[in-house]
This record gives structure tokens, sequence and C-alpha cells, in this order.
């Protein structure tokens, strides 16, 4: 009777850090609201999440904002140049969807690819910020080289993504309370598999 309130006991361990992922969820989605903070806020998401999945987290709040604040600048500016490509692409893909001709066909099924290999590099680009030191465009050519050198693993990452917000949004609401902070928690964890597999430099071999 004493193992089930043990800590360590594998229940409270996944209770732990559900309640870790909704927190996680809840800070996200706060400091996310100004828009600009976009990119600090999925940053520290994805770094306190890539430690959870290592057992090496304990003080989630505080560490949600030391990761928003550490190199906020480039988080920031990476988050908003991710957002305006994102709203870019979807802007053409609505616009070229509604024209009827040739053109508008040709030019919808050409955005439609570079949105697919925007996707692929996104879900890619916050997780490698967690996981490596790199920064700017190098940070988004090894996210997209990454993505298509793993085209199962990048469609699997964008899946759990769409699906985490669909099932919140249209079956059961209350789930989105936990389901961006599991999403990175998934995410985090192909990425550490896939990086096992390419020289790609990890935050530990950096320091």
């Amino acid at each position: 009777m004493s193992k089930l309130f043990d800590y360590e006991n594998p229940v409270w361990n996944f209770v732990g850090k559900l309640v870790d992922l909704l927190i996680l969820t809840g800070l996200w989605f706060v400091c996310s609201i100004p828009v600009i903070t976009f990119g600090a806020s999925t940053k520290a998401l994805y770094t306190v999440a890539l430690r959870l999945t290592k057992d090496e987290e304990s003080y989630t709040i505080s560490s949600f904002f030391r990761e928003f604040k550490k190199d906020f600048a480039n988080s920031t500016v990476c988050g908003l140049a991710a957002l305006a490509l994102g709203v870019f692409l979807a802007a053409d893909l609505y616009v070229y969807w509604n024209m009827s001709s040739k053109l508008g066909a040709f030019l919808f099924a050409f955005f439609f690819v570079m949105a697919l290999l925007y996707l692929m590099t996104f879900v890619y680009l916050f997780p490698m910020m967690a996981v490596t030191e790199y920064k700017g465009v190098r940070l988004v050519m090894v996210s997209f080289v990454t993505s298509l050198k793993n085209p199962g693993w990048s469609v699997l990452m964008i899946l759990v993504m769409v699906v985490m917000v669909v099932f919140g949004l249209f079956v059961a609401a209350p789930f989105l309370v936990i389901g961006i902070g599991l999403a990175a928690y998934i995410q985090c964890k192909i990425t550490v598999l896939v990086t096992k597999h390419y020289h790609i430099k990890t935050q530990q071999e950096e320091n």
C-alpha cells in the first residue's frame, strides 16, 4: 500500500507529467496572447517539454519563464518570421483555391507544395531550438534538411500537432488545456530520436 503513495510510482510519475504539461499549455497560451511573444513562449514550451522527456524538470513554471527571457530577441524574430510566412502561404492558398482557371490551379498546386515544406520545417524549428544551439538561418536550414531526410517522422509530427488541435476544438474542448503541451512533448521525443542519427550539435556538445 505504501508503494501507492511513493512519488517514484509510475502512476504518480505519469500524473505529474500530465500536470506539468497542463501548466505548460496554460503558460504558453497566456504568454502568446501578445502575438509578438509567440516565438519566445513557444521556445520556452519546447525547451521545458524536452527536459520533461528526460525527467530532468522539477520546477516547470520558473523554468518556463527563465527560458522565455533567455535569448528573447532571437526566438521572437524567429517566431514572427514563421508566423508571417505561414499567413502569407495560407492567404495564397485561399486566393488560388477560389480562382477558376488553369493558372489558379497551377499556382494553388505550387503554393500547396510550398506550404507542405513550410509545415515540415516549422514542426522541427522550435524542437531544434530546444535541442541545439543553432540560431537564425542555420537553425532554419538544419530544420529544413532534417525534415526532408525524415519525411515519415515529419508527417507524423505534423499529424500530432493537427490531431491535438482538431481533437480539442471539435471533439473535447477540455483536451486543449493539455493538448499543446502534449504535442510539444511528443515532438521533442521524435526530434531527439532523429538527431541521434545525424551529426547535429546538441546543447550539451556546444557547452
